[in-house]
């Protein structure tokens, strides 16, 4: 028959075993911190590498923006010094036609004074 101290584990009772097991315990504890500080620096690491890779597109952006902003100035400027071109040569020819327009008109009214002169009777 068996007692409870028995039925335990031998290496739990045993002097030589425990130091064992505590031994163990230390060396898993050491591999568990060294892994946890191994995880902790290498996940520092991606933060920082992906922060840095951010920062580097945030720049890119920045710079791109900034090139499209001036070759968009740059067509800006040049669409309105077309449209101011093509503003004063349609004010100079809106200019020369109502020159015609005044011209012709002059010169429809002396021709109609002419032919009315032309039908009064002649007083002789």
């Amino acid at each position: 028959m068996t007692t409870e101290n028995e039925d335990s584990t031998p290496e739990t009772t045993e002097p030589g075993n425990t130091a064992a097991v505590a031994r163990l315990l230390e060396v898993a504890a050491r591999n568990a911190d060294k892994l946890l500080a191994e995880s902790k620096a290498e996940a520092e690491a991606m933060v920082a590498a992906a922060r840095a890779e951010a920062d580097q597109m945030l720049a890119e952006a920045r710079t791109e923006s900034e090139q499209v902003h001036a070759e968009l100035d740059r067509h800006r400027t040049t669409v309105l010094s077309e449209l101011k071109a093509r503003q004063t040569t349609l004010e100079t020819e809106v200019r020369r036609l109502e020159q015609l327009d005044a011209d012709h008109r002059d010169r429809m009214r002396s021709y109609l004074t002419q032919q009315l002169e032309q039908l009064k009777p002649h007083a002789d």
